[in-house]
């Protein structure tokens, strides 16, 4: 594989965050390329929301929407890509609320290359910090299955493994992560990101979905980057500003059933343009199931993963 650094496009989808300009200066300041770096924020505010602009830089981009306009997260990374991604070679998606190792873009695509796999994206749960600056003990985070939620649909947990057991090369996972997704541009070109969506149910639709394109997914062996979950935030989310988060959540709940589970949804038009945003034809869903160990239709983890002393186990359920 070629050593050239790629170009990057870090996509963004900013809602109300004060965070975002501490999240993109620390972005640039630890990209050992930052000349090759540019970020799309698509910021969705109210009057008052100055400090959750994104930063004035020649090489970050800023659309800003109307808060009351947007429709969730799913949606506005949607727009995003369709009006702000351009030719650069690989795309990080990630929150409005992050911070970054030295070098992180070097090491990112160095551990891409150690995939061997021009279909391979890195993603993961980044561990936590707390802002502004304050960073956990290092370790090694790989995605597995949470459990099915009261609408049917599967969230995630991560495994953990000590930073001095760390594997010597990427590990093979069957999830992909909004917060943190590192891949070949083609594949959010391939598989554009579902609008109709809502927030439960965006990172499992999108595995599925790369997955049976031909993509396959693996956990970095190294900490590139942190993210920001605290619950306490200040920061307010969609469904705080918005009456029609319910609604919303209940269509894009029929949508991601009909999707992965075949169920019929409650409201036909829970289904618009779902064609667009389908499964693909490299691989099918039943394998998808059977390499997860998971299923849909049954709500079920047919087999639990863990990680002890840096090395995967695995426990079969009945």
């Amino acid at each position: 594989m070629s050593q050239i650094q790629p170009t990057l496009f870090v996509a963004i989808a900013n809602y109300r965050d004060e965070e975002i300009t501490a999240t993109i200066n620390d972005l640039l300041r630890h990209g050992a390329r930052p000349e090759l770096i540019r970020v799309g924020v698509l910021s969705q505010l109210m009057s008052g929301d100055e400090t959750c602009r994104a930063p004035g830089h020649p090489q970050v981009q800023e659309i800003v929407i109307d808060a009351a306009n947007s429709r969730g997260v799913c949606w506005a990374r949607s727009h995003l890509y369709q009006t702000l991604s351009g030719d650069e070679d690989f795309v990080l998606q990630i929150d409005s609320h992050m911070r970054f190792e030295p070098d992180w873009d070097v090491r990112l695509f160095d551990i891409w290359q150690q995939c061997d796999n021009q279909k391979a994206i890195i993603s993961h749960y980044p561990l936590g910090y707390t802002p502004p600056d304050q960073l956990p003990e290092k370790a090694i985070t790989r995605l597995k299955p949470g459990q099915f939620n009261a609408h049917g649909t599967l969230v995630y947990q991560s495994d953990t493994i000590p930073y001095k057991n760390r594997p010597a090369k990427p590990m093979l996972s069957a999830f992909v992560s909004a917060n943190f997704l590192f891949a070949p541009a083609l594949a959010l070109k391939q598989v554009p990101y579902d609008p109709y969506l809502y927030f439960f149910g965006e990172e499992i639709t999108l595995s599925v979905r790369l997955w049976t394109h031909g993509w396959d997914f693996y956990a970095p062996n190294d900490v590139l980057a942190y993210h920001n979950y605290g619950k306490r935030t200040g920061r307010p989310r969609h469904w705080d500003d918005h009456r029609q988060a319910a609604f919303l959540e209940s269509q894009s709940v029929d949508r991601i059933q009909y999707l992965l589970a075949g169920t019929k949804p409650r409201d036909p038009h829970s289904l618009t343009d779902i064609a667009h945003y389908g499964l693909g034809q490299n691989r099918s869903l039943t394998d998808y199931e059977a390499m997860a160990k998971i299923d849909f239709k049954q709500r079920k983890i047919l087999e639990s993963h863990y990680i002890r002393n840096g090395r995967l186990r695995r426990i079969y359920k009945a």
